[in-house]
């Protein structure tokens, strides 16, 4: 069974930091792990380095620090999780990536970090690059943290790494129910321009019939009980967003194929995925 020891939570001071620390101080403390509290300060372009005689502008860490400690104190009052504040200058998915590598931490949670107004759930840059380029499993935190997970889908496509982050998922969150689903396209052409002798009908239904196979094999393979093959049509995309919708799942959970990123699990539907839907999102990288 995958233990997590250390997890890296990387945060901004906003009062949307406390759904991000909550998530990750109950992880850790159902992990029995070590929490990492990371908090990137861009450097201020006038402190390096003053050329035209005005007064270097330093940051002020130990403020900061002490201010995440408070909060800290707050919300980790019945886990009583070991934690440690680190305060760094620099870009933040450079830093968070860096220490996470630094500490050899299991996993980083972070928050999705958007600026932009009226879109719930929406993935910051910060949030995204961070996904992208790390070699460690990823947990975006986009909603509130008062409880945990309950239903989690995993879209996958059959791969490895997709069945390896469906283990990893029932690992770290026992209590929790999975399900799987798998999105396929059927071809549709009418009109003045369709295939000629083509059977187009036969095809659909040889293509369903295979996907269904392969998603039995798939749920037996990582003992999971609840599965659904939806047909996006030319629409996976938007077929699979609209699914996690409906099902008002609270976790979705991707494989990832290392350094090729998130991109490399479904290609653009994944990154679609990840960016588009409301629900938090666990990118799993072995």
């Amino acid at each position: 069974m995958k233990k997590l020891k250390r997890i890296v939570v990387g945060i901004d001071i906003s009062e949307k930091s406390d759904h991000v620390l909550t998530r990750a101080l109950n992880l850790a403390n159902e992990q029995k792990a070590d929490l990492f509290v990371v908090h990137a300060v861009r450097t201020p372009w006038l402190s390096v380095p003053s050329y035209f005689g005005s007064k270097d502008i330093g940051i002020d860490t130990e403020g900061i620090t002490k201010k995440i400690e408070k909060k800290l104190k707050t919300l980790n009052k019945e886990s009583k999780v070991s934690c440690f504040v680190l305060v760094k200058e620099g870009n933040a998915e450079d830093i968070i990536l860096y220490e996470a590598k630094l500490l050899r931490a299991d996993m980083i949670v972070i928050g999705a970090h958007s600026k932009r107004k009226g879109r719930k759930g929406i993935l910051g840059t910060t949030a995204q690059k961070v996904a992208h380029q790390s070699h460690l499993p990823v947990l975006i935190v986009k909603n509130s943290a008062k409880t945990p997970y309950k239903n989690i889908l995993a879209p996958t496509d059959f791969e490895r790494q997709s069945k390896q982050s469906v283990l990893f998922a029932k690992d770290i969150f026992r209590t929790s129910k999975i399900s799987i689903v798998h999105a396929f396209e059927t071809i549709y052409m009418d009109g003045p321009y369709a295939a000629v002798g083509r059977d187009l009908s036969q095809f659909n239904d040889v293509a369903r019939s295979c996907a269904q196979q392969d998603l039995k094999d798939f749920m037996k393979d990582v003992s999971v009980k609840k599965g659904k093959l939806i047909e996006g049509e030319i629409y996976t995309k938007e077929a699979l967003l609209d699914y996690i919708k409906e099902g008002k799942y609270d976790l979705v959970v991707m494989g990832s194929r290392g350094t090729a990123g998130v991109n490399a699990l479904l290609g653009s539907v994944a990154t679609y995925i990840l960016r588009e839907t409301s629900s938090d999102v666990l990118v799993y990288v072995q």
